[in-house]
């Protein structure tokens, strides 16, 4: 980097990419077309979701930075653009010999599945209008890319149920960051928080976006989740969270320990809770609701207020900030919220409310 865009960069917060990255970047996205024609004819799902996860992230990216890309003369993008543009296309080469490797061997890929898009990278507040339209376009391409495929998939619904449900509320969560976008794009001033909420529309929808993706090509995946295929082993774009324990205690909450233990009721406890994680099936849902916890956590915008009294008597958190996102749900200050988890491997659910009313016992199973 030369004196002049160090200082261009400082001060502008944006950066230019040296056009030798710019070329670089070109290459990767000529390598996974070259993958999808290669293993166009593969009868793996799984290398099939390999490679559709591929596309999905150089789909993004190449829409995030948009035409820096373009001509010979690279052009600034706001730091977070890059630097997010950065970890998509770098995740790229790994994902692309799990593919080969899945295609040659069944289940020698030391990378698991699905492919997530992990956390999300921090960036100056407001987001830079620039880095919105980037996520616009990316999440725009992303709808267009599996439209016809979805298409297709409903005809077979029941197959293909949890990828149809995703793919609709990821093209709500776009329509919902596009009718904020197009609002500042129009010139009118809108609140950072409306800079903050486009982003993590956006966000929400492409992290459905390349879940759907690989889902068409193997459906098990988001039946199953993240956390029973080859959990622990080398994920460089999954987050791990207290889910990946093998502790039968991971979700509960510490005041429900406290209580249970106190009640003599530590044996019956122990008995559901092991019943509970051996039919429990793991979904993109529980991940995503229990890293935003510990993010939320870590932050102090969220402190733990009380426990659910159903197994597997998951911690109930208060709200401390203005407001918080958990789920694609806006939580008001004072309001408490908790992840109830199903019982007998069925689905869970988020509740929020001002309050809830005290237990005066936990529920086991007989009862």
């Amino acid at each position: 980097m030369g004196l002049m865009d160090w200082i261009r960069e400082g001060i502008t917060g944006q950066k230019i990419c040296p056009i030798e990255h710019l070329e670089a970047y070109k290459r990767l996205g000529e390598q996974v077309y070259s993958l999808h024609v290669e293993l166009a004819g593969s009868q793996s799902p799984r290398s099939l979701a390999f490679v559709q996860a591929a596309r999905s992230l150089q789909t993004m990216a190449d829409a995030l930075i948009g035409d820096a890309l373009d001509g010979n003369q690279p052009k600034p993008v706001p730091i977070i653009t890059h630097d997010q543009a950065d970890v998509w296309y770098g995740a790229l080469p790994d994902i692309m010999v799990a593919a080969r490797q899945e295609s040659a061997f069944a289940n020698s890929a030391r990378m698991a599945l699905p492919v997530t898009l992990g956390k999300q990278l921090e960036g100056p507040q407001p987001c830079p209008e620039q880095h919105l339209a980037g996520l616009r376009r990316a999440a725009g391409d992303m709808e267009e890319l599996l439209k016809l495929d979805i298409d297709l998939a409903r005809a077979e619904g029941e197959r293909y149920k949890e990828a149809i449900l995703l793919y609709e509320e990821a093209r709500t969560r776009r329509q919902a960051g596009d009718s904020i976008v197009g609002t500042i794009s129009n010139g009118r001033r809108v609140s950072a928080e409306s800079h903050e909420e486009a982003e993590e529309q956006y966000w929400i929808a492409l992290s459905n976006f390349i879940l759907i993706a690989q889902g068409l090509k193997d459906p098990e995946l988001l039946k199953r989740g993240p956390g029973n295929l080859n959990a622990n082993r080398n994920r460089p774009a999954n987050k791990t969270c207290k889910l990946d324990s093998r502790d039968i205690w991971k979700v509960t909450s510490e005041l429900a320990i406290r209580d249970i233990n106190r009640s003599g009721e530590r044996a019956q406890a122990i008995e559901d809770l092991n019943e509970h994680w051996e039919l429990f099936v793991e979904t993109p849902v529980e991940r995503e609701y229990e890293t935003t916890v510990e993010e939320l956590l870590a932050k102090g915008m969220i402190k733990e207020d009380s426990y659910w009294y159903c197994c597997p008597f998951p911690s109930v958190y208060r709200v401390n900030s203005p407001y918080v996102h958990v789920l694609g749900r806006e939580i008001p200050r004072g309001h408490v919220f908790v992840y109830e988890y199903g019982d007998d491997g069925e689905p869970g659910k988020f509740i929020t409310q001002a309050s809830f009313q005290a237990a005066d016992s936990r529920k086991y199973c007989e009862d």
